[in-house]
C-alpha cells in the first residue's frame, strides 16, 4: 500500500488500485484495512462493491452484506452476476447456508439479476456441503435450465460423503449420461466412473460395478493414479 502511493497511485481516486487494495486486504484477513480503503474512495466501480462484500463475507461478516448492496444501488450501481457468483462462492466457501439461500432468492426480484447456471451450482454445492441433501437434489429438479455436469458431479460427491447412495447412484448416473451425449472424454470423466463405481460397490452390486468398468474400457477411459476402483 505504502509503495503504491510512493508511486504517485492514490487509491482515493484510482478505482483500479483502490479495487485492488480492497480485494488483498480482504483476502489476506485485513477487514479493517480494507473497509478504510473502500469508504476512502471517491470512485467505486461495480468491481469495488463486489470485492468489499466479497470480503466481509469471507471475514465472517456475511450479514452485513445485504446493507453493502443496499448502498450499492443507492450509489446507482448494479450488482451484477459476478457480485453475485462472488458472494455465492463466499458463502459457499465458509458455509453460510441460509445467508446464500436469501442472496440467491433476492438476485432476481430484488436487484432483477436472472440467476445463471453458475450460481445454482453454488446453491447446490453449498446445500450438498451442509448435507442437506434432499434439498439439493429438489433444487436440482426445480431449475429452468439444464443442470450441468459440475453441478451434478457437485451433488453426487456430497451423495459420498454423507453416504446417500441411492441419491447418488441417480445422479451419478445421470452425469455419465450426459458426458456420453457430449462425446468427450475428460479427466473428471474418469472420476466420475470411480465415484459411481465405489457408490454402487458399497451397495455390492457387483453386476453394475464390472459394467462399468467394460464402458470404461470400451471407451479407453483409464482412472488416474491414486484413485480406487472397486
Amino acid at each position: 500500500h505504502g509503495y503504491i502511493e510512493k508511486l504517485g497511485f492514490t487509491p482515493e481516486i484510482d478505482v483500479f488500485v483502490g479495487t485492488g487494495l480492497v480485494d488483498m486486504y480482504s483476502k489476506c484477513g485485513c477487514l479493517n484495512s480494507a473497509i478504510s480503503v473502500f469508504e476512502l474512495m471517491k470512485v467505486k466501480n461495480v468491481l469495488t462493491w463486489t470485492s468489499m462484500a466479497t470480503g466481509l463475507a469471507l471475514n465472517g461478516r456475511g450479514n452485513e452484506t445485504r446493507n453493502l448492496l443496499n448502498r450499492m444501488v443507492e450509489s446507482g450501481i448494479k450488482p451484477n452476476e459476478l457480485t453475485f457468483t462472488s458472494l455465492l462462492s463466499a458463502y459457499r466457501h465458509i458455509g453460510l447456508v441460509q445467508e446464500g439461500l436469501e442472496l440467491f432468492q433476492s438476485m432476481k426480484t430484488r436487484f432483477g439479476v436472472t440467476p445463471v447456471i453458475q450460481h445454482y451450482g453454488c446453491i447446490v454445492d453449498l446445500l450438498g456441503k451442509a448435507g442437506r441433501l434432499q434439498e439439493a437434489y429438489e433444487f436440482v429438479l426445480a431449475m429452468p435450465i439444464k443442470p450441468d455436469a459440475i453441478l451434478l458431479r457437485s451433488l453426487c460427491n456430497a451423495c459420498s460423503i454423507y453416504g446417500e447412495t441411492v441419491m447418488g447412484e441417480e445422479v451419478g448416473k445421470a452425469l455419465l449420461e450426459m458426458e456420453q451425449k457430449e462425446k468427450k472424454v475428460s479427466g473428471s470423466e474418469s472420476e466420475d466412473y470411480v465415484a459411481l463405481s465405489n457408490l454402487l460397490a458399497s451397495k455390492e452390486k457387483w453386476v453394475e460395478v464390472e459394467k462399468l468398468r467394460k464402458e470404461m474400457k470400451e471407451r479407453r477411459i483409464r482412472t488416474r493414479p491414486g484413485y480406487s476402483f472397486v
